[in-house]
């Protein structure tokens, strides 16, 4: 909603308001009070000279011009929407919630809005409860699905299957990899000619690039000085692929358990 329609909603619900009340309510929006006068005095002068509002002393009135443009505000911004929203309300709960909480608070404080809700709307309240009772539906069907899940995840566990998880290639990360490669070796891979470069040659074999787990340490001493790079390892089945500060582990569950 734009500053003028708010002001002119700010008038209407209070039924006139002097200057200074509506100043001290939108002060904290501003850099300091000067900037926040100024914005008001502008935004008056606008709704003013368009027959908006009218001011009488120190109140200002909203018109009935000005109450006819807020509740097609209204009508347009909120009701229209949440006529659409109804349609296919499990799509969009969420902002349909938000919608009726609003909907409800401003219409308890202005019956203008309330009889412009009334006119416009396309939903009912039993059509509002429907709703819960699908949400309530829908509930019990996750809950058995949830259920039905944890069961399965936990069967794919026994099985050993194939899992994954993302961490951070920080020191503590470094050293569990160090320790699963020390007995064997660790291929790797990479499209960063100046990584390869700084390798030890004897790693550098015609089918690829292989290192030893006992000297592995040289290669998290060269992949710091490429941390941007898409660089990838294997070993014993698994895959991780280090880029920029993160690690991308895929194996079998009780192997990339290890390194969690």
């Amino acid at each position: 909603m734009t500053f003028n329609n708010s002001l002119l909603l700010m008038v209407k619900q209070a039924n006139g308001i002097a200057y200074n009340e509506i100043l001290n309510k939108i002060a904290s929006s501003y850099k300091n009070q000067n900037s926040a006068r100024a914005a008001l005095s502008r935004s008056l002068k606008n709704l003013e000279s368009f027959g908006l509002v009218k001011i009488e002393g120190s109140r200002i009135l909203i018109t009935g011009k000005g109450t006819a443009s807020i509740n097609i505000e209204m009508k347009d911004k909120l009701i229209l929407r949440l006529n659409e929203l109804m349609k296919k309300p499990m799509n969009d709960l969420e902002e349909i919630m938000s919608l009726l909480v609003v909907l409800s608070q401003r219409s308890s404080q202005d019956a203008d809005m309330l009889k412009n809700a009334k006119e416009n709307s396309s939903f009912t309240v039993s059509g509002i409860e429907e709703i819960r009772k699908k949400i309530s539906e829908k509930k019990e069907f996750l809950t058995k699905m949830d259920a039905l899940i944890e069961k399965q995840t936990e069967k794919l566990r026994e099985l050993n299957f194939n899992d994954s998880f993302e961490t951070n290639a920080n020191a503590e990360f470094v050293l569990k990899i160090l320790e699963l490669v020390k007995e064997i070796s660790v291929t790797i891979e990479s499209s960063e000619q100046g990584f390869i470069e700084l390798l030890p040659q004897n790693w550098k074999k015609p089918a690829g690039i292989t290192a030893e787990g006992k000297e592995f340490n040289l290669f998290f001493e060269q992949l710091k000085k490429f941390p941007s790079s898409k660089i990838i390892i294997y070993f014993a089945g698994m895959k991780i692929i280090f880029m920029g500060e993160k690690a991308y582990c895929y194996g079998a569950y009780s192997d990339v358990s290890k390194l969690r």
